[in-house]
């Protein structure tokens, strides 16, 4: 098989080097100069491959070998970072990719449909607040008009974003996606898992999805000295008791669900003053459907008992409640068989974050193939993936693609 390690840690370094901040931290937020930058460097290896380029109206961008004429069998991840992140999240699986294109080409595989890489639009939710807009608007999920309104802190459109400094000149046919055969996306781990079990490999058969809530507590500044204690609304101590319950909440669906608070603002910041209105974020994330639902239901009751017991107006605002995706069967298949086939060992695992795989399974059979992250370390500049691990990964996605049987397609 024509893997090649070199051209993995080639294209890996390339890419590293666009939105570096210096070390091994990278900040290539969605649609910014970075980003189009990255996405150009993207197209030229596309183009170097003598692939097909089309870029459709969510700015996402793929490459096939072969004819968008017929359905294509995709395979790819995302270019976008978060701030300060790591050189690995999204980047090996595009990298991952593209390299197993190469191998095919050189392999001189006899495919019955055309096969491609893709690099989608702003999958981290760093920039607008929403995580894979690209694969969400691709799949229907969001409409065109939803998404092209989207504004950033800045007060620039996601719209507006996709055409900025973008340069690409492309003039290769209709700026839509062909039809998909199906989708394997190759990425890091993000987790512990592979590592603690000593594996490089793991096939995800479901993706968690997030019920996200912005939580004002609204309390009342007071004077730190003489505002008596049986009689303050410190917004802060209230928030403390949600923050603490919603972790004893999530403790008990640990085998399926994980919850995270953090505090957006706090008013007014001062030693010498009660705490009067805190903004808090909290994510609820499960890859199974009751048990988020317990855990949501739960924190909403928390929520209205710390209310009544301090006195204390509590406003919860919902900006995302998404169900958690069972991937294709036959897709999840396909690539533990190729593992088998390869003599590869694998780990069965589920994915505790989501990732633009989940979106696109709504429109042909998606799977995905994980990676080791070492100590687990990701969206942080010490996240590390070894180009031996990316290699093997793209291994899988060769032989997954030379098996592929494709059903009825979808086009977009």
């Amino acid at each position: 098989m024509a893997v090649r390690l070199d051209r993995i840690e080639r294209d890996m370094e390339a890419f590293s080097k666009i939105g570096s901040t210096g070390g091994t931290s990278i900040t290539r937020l969605a649609l910014t100069a970075e980003d189009h930058a990255a996405r150009r460097h993207f197209i030229g290896l596309c183009r170097a491959e003598g692939l097909e380029v089309r870029i459709d109206r969510f700015g996402n961008i793929a490459g096939v070998l072969g004819s968008w004429d017929q359905p294509a069998l995709l395979m790819g991840s995302h270019l976008d970072s978060v701030p300060s992140g790591g050189r690995f999240d999204g980047t090996a699986g595009v990298a991952g990719a593209l390299e197993a294109i190469r191998a095919l080409r050189e392999d001189g595989a006899q495919l019955s449909f055309p096969v491609g890489v893709i690099c989608f639009t702003a999958e981290e939710s760093s920039r607008w607040g929403i995580a894979t807009l690209g694969s969400k608007g691709l799949a229907g999920i969001m409409t065109p008009q939803e998404l092209a309104s989207l504004t950033d802190a800045s007060g620039i459109t996601f719209e507006a974003a996709c055409l900025e400094n973008s340069g690409y000149e492309l003039t290769e046919g209709p700026g839509e996606m062909g039809p998909i055969a199906g989708y394997f996306e190759l990425h890091v781990e993000q987790g512990p898992h592979l590592e603690r079990a000593g594996l490089g490999l793991g096939v995800v058969s479901r993706i968690a999805a997030p019920t996200r809530f912005k939580v004002v507590v609204k309390g009342e500044a007071a004077h730190s000295g003489s505002a008596l204690m049986g009689l303050r609304k410190d917004g802060l101590t209230a928030s403390a008791e949600l923050i603490l319950g919603l972790e004893e909440l999530a403790e008990a669906e640990a085998e399926f669900t994980v919850a995270t608070a953090t505090v957006f603002a706090l008013y007014s910041v001062s030693i010498n003053v009660v705490p009067g209105q805190v903004d808090l974020g909290v994510d609820i994330r499960s890859v199974d459907t009751a048990s988020k639902r317990r855990t949501v239901e739960r924190f909403l009751r928390l929520a209205r008992r710390v209310q009544a017991l301090r006195g204390i107006e509590i406003e919860i605002i919902t900006l995302a409640d998404e169900e958690p995706v069972e991937l294709n069967p036959m897709a999840v298949e396909t690539l533990a068989r190729a593992c088998r086939s390869l003599n590869l060992p694998f780990l069965p695992m589920f994915s505790r974050a989501g990732h633009d795989a989940m979106n696109i399974n709504r429109l042909a059979p998606a799977a995905m193939v994980f990676v080791p992250s070492r100590g687990g370390i990701s969206h942080n500049p010490a996240e590390f993936t070894s180009p031996e691990d990316i290699a093997q990964g793209a291994r899988v996605l060769v032989e997954a693609a030379k098996n592929f049987q494709a059903p009825e397609v979808v086009s977009c």
